[in-house]
């Protein structure tokens, strides 16, 4: 489909482009936004389908006369019309009209397809069971002339009852005609429609086949190969050709429409953008062992400028953190950062883990990110978009730039790979680590940074990278070097002081951390650790809010091997554990050196102090004023007393009645 610009349509239809503009804007004309191959700005393109038919042909009468075509054909509504020729009723042929060998004829080949059909459902394969047939024929039928394409066309002219087509008699009324069936023509693009793209011949020979299996009446009427290709071209459209036969992914790239970012009010240092190349570069390392560097970088979204990097043998989390903090030392620091979801990028201490959070950590306490600290907000990718990284142009860049000038160069695929590249690496004539380090160095500043702007802000146009950042930045938030490396400390999860201190993994391993008066003092309490990879003597300790505690220093002196039986060092660790309980045990002796002889009561007595004094204040029984008696039920003995005397209580002695028995038991 051809697309006129907001120019061209505006001298096709005579009248100002501020008005073709407007009627786009307003939806009155169809366009489409695309992007402008000169400046790189959205600009309408409309269908030249849009605009009248008179229009129309003078468009097309121009393109003509540009190209040459001449002469031009007469516009459809000043050609006079000539009077269409009726199409001739064709008669079908009856049986009536038929001789008498003819009709012997009819009655041979009506009892030959019939056979033929009903052998056929008996296999699997009919286009084996055609050709069998078709030798059984010749035998029993040397007179006639048969083949399995005869078969084919005998068998559609008898289910549509044309007694010419059974009889041979060409001239029917689908002379000169070539119309694919449509059955054919859809198991046509079963065949073709494939990611494993086949090829229209071997697409067309399929469909032959097919067609002999499933619908052999339809056979006589398959045209040409060019035939399909031309219905191919006119047909299918672009996009369905994509989508069905290179993938999804082709058909995102290259016909799905695609959000353009516009960069008019974003400065320098709002936005980097993050990720990790791998360098087609085998280098050899300080050992002589072959391998492949990793560069971790930093672009700055507004100007294209390569802030900060680092070159590592593995990408990880502290490469992107060393990469960080090149950048802040050179440009400040950023508002935001954009990365992508690679567990390089999506760690708890560096920003947070993201999409990549557990259900069981969501309500876990966790320490402030680097990112928090140097105030920093963190933007991912959506998985799976690597059109949202603009960052992967850049090492386009570095690839086709950097890269191929090593003797080392080894392709991103097996097609790009140098054929000498194997006897380079049989010699070990390849750079090494260090040279790639040094020299990407400079080849960053010393170039890349210094090419031509090739953003899409027109006003740039001109200006290196560099000139760009120069010239846009208006404010940069910068930190003193010692402070950075303080933000910048890498920080465990929140866990409880032990017998040993604290630890962090490092390497796969525990190192622990301790000072033996403050360890002791504070077993049990929740901290998190804050240590940095270069410095691993000291750690700092933070609560839970986030408050300095201490500073401790590594516990090398109760890390012993399994098996050791140097003296000296059991002998210091035997020194720090009595250390620390001399150091609790005077601690122990303090506690209680104000009081008095007097007022050192042990715990049974306090204990029954407390509760006398409780017993006396507070130990009362209030008996209520209603009282309801309970009688046993049974007459009461009367007793008996002498008269005169009084009735005295009964006492009884426990201790007279203990010496009876022991004194019975004895003898």
């Amino acid at each position: 489909m051809d697309y006129l610009s907001v120019e061209e349509a505006a001298v096709l239809k005579n009248c100002s482009a501020r008005y073709i503009r407007k009627q786009c804007k307003n939806g009155v004309l169809p366009a489409v936004i695309q992007e402008h191959p000169q400046n790189h700005k959205p600009c309408y393109q409309i269908p030249v389908s849009a605009f009248p038919e008179p229009l129309q042909a003078r468009y097309y009468q121009q393109k003509r006369q540009e190209m040459g075509v001449m002469p031009t054909p007469i516009p459809a509504e000043t050609k006079p019309q000539k009077p269409k020729k009726k199409a001739k009723a064709v008669r079908q042929m009856t049986i009536e009209d038929c001789t008498e060998a003819q009709r012997q004829e009819l009655q041979v080949w009506t009892e030959i397809l019939r056979e033929w059909q009903a052998g056929r459902k008996g296999y699997a394969k009919k286009t084996d069971y055609d050709k069998l047939y078709v030798g059984k024929c010749q035998l029993e039928h040397p007179d006639l002339q048969i083949s399995t394409g005869i078969l084919y066309r005998k068998w559609k002219a008898y289910l549509e009852h044309d007694l010419a087509g059974m009889l041979g008699i060409r001239g029917g009324s689908n002379k000169g005609s070539s119309e694919i069936p449509q059955l054919v023509w859809e198991a046509f693009l079963w065949f073709w429609l494939s990611e494993n793209q086949p090829t229209v011949c071997a697409s067309y020979r399929n469909t032959i086949t097919w067609t002999e299996d499933f619908h052999p009446e339809l056979v006589a009427c398959i045209p040409s190969e060019r035939s399909f290709r031309r219905r191919i071209d006119r047909d299918v459209a672009e996009a369905t050709k994509i989508l069905m036969r290179e993938g999804e992914k082709a058909f995102s790239d290259r016909c799905m429409p695609y959000i353009m970012r516009m960069y008019d009010q974003l400065e320098p240092n709002d936005v980097w953008i993050a990720d990790n190349h791998t360098l087609d570069i085998q280098s050899l390392d300080e050992n002589g062992t072959i391998h492949r560097l990793y560069l971790t970088a930093f672009l700055d979204a507004k100007s294209g400028v390569i802030t900060g990097w680092n070159v590592t043998e593995s990408p990880d989390s502290q490469s992107t953190i060393l990469a960080l903090r090149h950048g802040i030392l050179r440009f400040g620091i950023p508002k935001a950062v954009y990365f992508d979801n690679g567990r390089e990028f999506l760690t708890h201490d560096v920003g947070g883990k993201g999409h990549r959070t557990r259900k069981s950590d969501q309500n876990r306490p966790e320490p402030p990110t680097i990112l928090q600290r140097l105030g920093i907000e963190m933007h991912n990718a959506i998985v799976r978009n690597a059109k949202a990284k603009p960052i992967e142009r850049t090492f386009y860049t570095v690839k086709s730039q950097f890269s191929k000038s090593f003797s080392g160069f080894c392709g991103g695929t097996i097609l790009e790979r140098p054929e000498s590249l194997k006897r380079r690496i049989k010699n070990k004539k390849l750079p090494q680590d260090y040279e790639v380090r040094s020299y990407l160095n400079d080849w960053i500043d010393g170039e890349y940074n210094l090419e031509e702007y090739g953003g899409s802000e027109a006003k740039y146009r001109g200006m290196s990278r560099l000139d760009v950042w120069n010239g846009a930045i208006r404010s940069v938030r910068k930190a003193a070097e010692a402070e950075l490396n303080l933000m910048l400390m890498r920080s465990t999860r929140t866990q409880k002081i032990k017998r040993n201190g604290v630890y962090i993994t490092f390497a796969g391993e525990k190192i622990w951390y301790m000072k033996p008066e403050e360890t002791i003092l504070r077993l049990g309490e929740e901290v998190y650790v804050r240590y940095d990879p270069a410095d691993l003597k000291t750690v700092r300790l933070y609560n839970t809010k986030d408050q300095y505690l201490f500073t401790w220093e590594l516990a090398d002196a109760l890390m012993l091997d399994y098996l050791t039986s140097d003296k000296v060092e059991i002998a210091n660790a035997e020194q720090t554990i009595r250390h620390t309980r001399t150091f609790v045990r005077n601690q122990a002796k303090g506690i209680t050196a104000d009081l008095t002889n007097a007022q050192r009561i042990d715990y049974l007595d306090a204990t029954i102090r407390r509760a006398g004094e409780a017993r006396k204040k507070h130990f009362q029984i209030r008996m209520p004023k209603t009282i309801e008696p309970v009688r046993a039920g049974e007459p009461l003995e009367e007793n008996h007393m002498v008269s005169g005397s009084e009735f005295l209580p009964v006492s009884i002695d426990l201790k007279k009645m203990q010496k009876n028995a022991k004194k019975r038991k004895e003898e």
